[in-house]
């Protein structure tokens, strides 16, 4: 089984603003940065699964065009991104600075306010990849975000989820996993 794990493109946001589960939508960059993406993935992906998120969404739609057989595209709200909660759409620069150094102290355990941990984001993250494991589908594809690519290599890599912060996983990039261990990273712009 091989994993195609791939990251959205760039978000229209200005920088420096917290989102996670905020459906925002793309850049005019998005066909350029889609094509350049779709080069690198093979043309007979069995199955498509993707974050609801209009910027997953879209890059979805964009891949399953490009693909010979025409995959399936399931949205599942496990590999949507954390839950910022109170936080999303803030600028970081307006968050608490004590609630945002003890959470990013206890990135793995604190949640934000009424928002997810990291632990959590991993937990529903896992019960996805349990579940598309047992079904044994040669290639699939899985458009999502950088937290939840997080989790993936975590699971395939057996390494702590706390390493997996240490690495940037950028926009419309590509990881490649197989069911025994982590392949490749490919940023693609």
């Amino acid at each position: 089984m091989e994993i195609y794990l791939i990251r959205h493109t760039k978000p229209f946001i200005e920088k420096g603003i917290c989102y996670g589960q905020s459906d925002i939508d793309v850049l005019e960059t998005f066909n350029e940065e889609s094509k350049k993406l779709i080069q690198w993935l093979p043309k007979d992906i069995d199955i498509l699964y993707s974050s609801p998120l209009k910027r997953c969404l879209m890059l979805s739609q964009q891949i399953q065009n490009a693909m010979v057989l025409k995959p399936d595209i399931v949205t599942d709200k496990r590999i949507i991104e954390m839950n910022f909660g109170d936080w999303e759409m803030k600028k970081w620069e307006e968050i608490d600075r004590e609630e945002s150094d003890t959470w990013i102290r206890n990135i793995l355990t604190q949640s934000t306010p009424n928002g997810e941990s990291f632990n959590i984001l991993n937990m529903r993250v896992t019960s996805f990849i349990d579940e598309i494991i047992v079904k044994k589908q040669k290639r699939i594809g899985v458009i999502t975000h950088a937290g939840v690519i997080r989790c993936f290599k975590s699971y395939f890599n057996k390494t702590p989820l706390i390493d997996t912060l240490k690495t940037d996983i950028d926009f419309a990039s590509l990881t490649i996993l197989n069911s025994d261990s982590l392949r490749l990273n490919l940023p693609i712009l």
